[in-house]
């Protein structure tokens, strides 16, 4: 959502709200008397936001704390120009989020740093961290970008949590509690101390620890499910469950795959009992709810069949997120049928066997087809299959790759559908790749282009493409220093994210298309995130050799320093 400069306005009221919460089951609510008040933000539109299993986990255990009130916010659906003075207020009272004591944001992807900017402005808020004092609330942000890169929110923040939130708030909340009214310096020189809080404020002054990355072990000890339901999100009256945090293939290319490490497992009878529990709390409001499996590879855990099984059994229609092509079984495809999940998604993410070695993703054509015939066999008509393009190494061949395996398929039977999806590889912190440098934005818009030339004409195949540009800005974003603050503002009050950079003096060139030298100094270098920088400098090398990512049983080695094992 764009802004055209100006301040903006939310265009929605009490009354939206309340019609909202209206079609909801499981919002809190709860007397504030004596409580720690924390207004919970996504900084999107509530239809983005509700579709966030993340921001409904850490809802949850807000609210379980019987010290905290937690109420959420979002951006409104649409902005408008106005020179009124307006505010942003929460769903549960429809309380101005200024009066609140913590405005927390969950923040999930770079492209959504702008609407933390907004949402800021619209509580009436100074945008600058060293702007603001205990008048306002105190702002503290999470959520996967938070813990793998905060710098470019640095200027806004007032402390990052670094790490799992199951692990974070229970050492937060008394801190906050206790002193949140008091002198700001003070408490956030208290919060620096809380294990996985990162304060940038201090760090301008000299403080030079690093940062822990903090997680919880047991999943099972906490529900990983939807707390709240409606039909007004992507997922409508869709139950999100967690199968597992974390993955141990660690595709050199996926932040997921080392920010999470070691990947753990929930136990499909906690699972199924999660799942269970909210099912029947809709039903006995007359709603019927879908249920949605999560996981950076679903079927790479026993559990997941179980689970998928059970579902089906049920009678109960499920999906899930994805899964590789070497994990599908004619077992998963029956449970997934039988759940009436309309279509299967397959990410070969390469157009060749070698580049997918390089990238960490050791799966043949031959896998890939294979998996094809076992979807359709399955009963299966649709076919969905996720491609990148500029990846480290890639070459004109590889390119052409993608348009031959999508033949293949195609070739293969009469399918109803083969969606196939087109992204720009984007650098992410704590990955091999992060030393390497992006395709500009011609070279990745040409390539998409080549794709979609290669697939036209084929029979039911539709080719979705990524906005090269937006893929850009996400690389600077990913890698982005304090400096990028600069652009963000300008951006929000209106300019292009061309002259934002341009102003802010942020070359793309160096922020997103050069490869880095092995001895650079990264802006989230003051994070440990239990995974070695030799580590993962050495998985580099070794992909630009044309080597394959070195596995172990339970997803991680000794040579990247989180389990420790042999």
């Amino acid at each position: 959502m764009r802004t055209t400069g100006g301040v903006m306005t939310p265009r929605h009221n009490a009354r939206s709200i309340k019609e909202r919460l209206a079609n909801e089951i499981g919002a809190v609510y709860k007397p504030d008397a004596g409580k720690l008040r924390i207004a919970l933000a996504f900084p999107n539109t509530y239809y983005v936001g509700m579709s966030n299993l993340g921001f409904q986990i850490i809802y949850r255990l807000l609210n379980e704390n019987p010290d905290v009130v937690c109420e959420r916010v979002f951006l409104p659906d649409s902005l408008e120009p106005t020179g009124k003075a307006n505010r942003l207020i929460t769903m549960e009272s429809q309380t101005p989020v200024a009066e609140f004591d913590v405005l927390a944001l969950s923040v999930s992807y770079e492209m959504d740093y702008p609407n933390v900017l907004r949402i800021l402005a619209l509580a009436g808020m100074n945008l600058r961290s060293a702007e603001r004092d205990e008048r306002q609330p105190l702002v503290i942000a999470g959520g996967p970008t938070a813990t793998f890169n905060p710098e470019p929110l640095a200027e806004f923040v007032d402390a990052f949590g670094i790490g799992d939130a199951e692990a974070l708030l229970p050492n937060l909340i008394p801190v906050l509690h206790s002193q949140v009214s008091g002198d700001r310096v003070k408490l956030l020189a208290s919060l620096a101390q809380v294990e996985g809080f990162y304060v940038p404020s201090l760090y301008e002054d000299g403080v030079s620890a690093k940062i822990r990355r903090v997680t919880v072990g047991d999943l099972d000890a906490h529900s990983g499910v939807s707390a709240l339901l409606t039909a007004d999100t992507e997922f409508s009256n869709m139950v999100l469950a967690e199968v597992a945090r974390g993955c141990g293939r660690k595709c050199r290319f996926c932040a997921a795959g080392h920010i999470y490490l070691p990947p753990r497992v929930r136990r499909a009878e906690t699972i199924l009992a999660s799942i269970n529990a909210v099912r029947d709390q809709c039903s006995e409001k007359g709603v019927d709810t879908k249920v949605g499996l999560l996981s950076a590879s679903v079927f790479d855990h026993e559990s997941s069949l179980a689970v998928s099984q059970a579902l089906a059994d049920q009678g109960c229609k499920f999906s899930i997120s994805s899964t590789r092509a070497d994990t599908l079984t004619p077992d998963i495809v029956d449970a997934l049928r039988r759940g009436r999940h309309s279509s299967l998604t397959i990410a070969p993410e390469a157009g060749s066997d070698r580049l997918r070695t390089v990238i960490g993703k050791d799966i043949s054509d031959d896998s890939i087809m294979e998996a094809a015939e076992i979807a359709w066999s399955g009963g299966f008509k649709r076919l969905k299959l996720y491609f990148m393009v500029g990846l480290p190494t890639e070459t004109d061949e590889d390119i052409d790759g993608i348009g031959g395996l999508v033949k293949r398929i195609v070739e293969l039977h009469d399918w109803h559908m083969v969606g196939v999806s087109v992204s720009c590889f984007v650098p992410k912190p704590w990955t091999p790749f992060q030393w390497a440098g992006m395709g500009s934005e011609v070279s990745l818009a040409a390539k998409i282009a080549k794709v979609k030339s290669a697939c036209k004409g084929m029979k039911r195949v539709d080719v979705k493409g990524e906005s090269a540009r937006e893929a850009v800005v996400q690389g600077v974003l990913a890698r982005g220093d304090r400096r990028v603050a600069d652009a963000l503002i300008a951006y929000v009050e209106g300019v292009s994210w061309k002259a934002a950079f341009r102003q802010a003096g942020v070359d793309l060139r160096s922020y997103a298309h050069r490869e880095r030298p092995a001895d650079e100094v990264f802006p989230w270098d003051r994070l440990d995130l239990g995974i070695s920088k030799q580590y993962l400098r050495r998985e580099y090398e070794n992909a630009l050799s044309g080597l394959a990512v070195p596995q172990c049983a339970v997803g991680a080695c000794e040579i990247c320093g989180v389990c420790g094992a042999e």
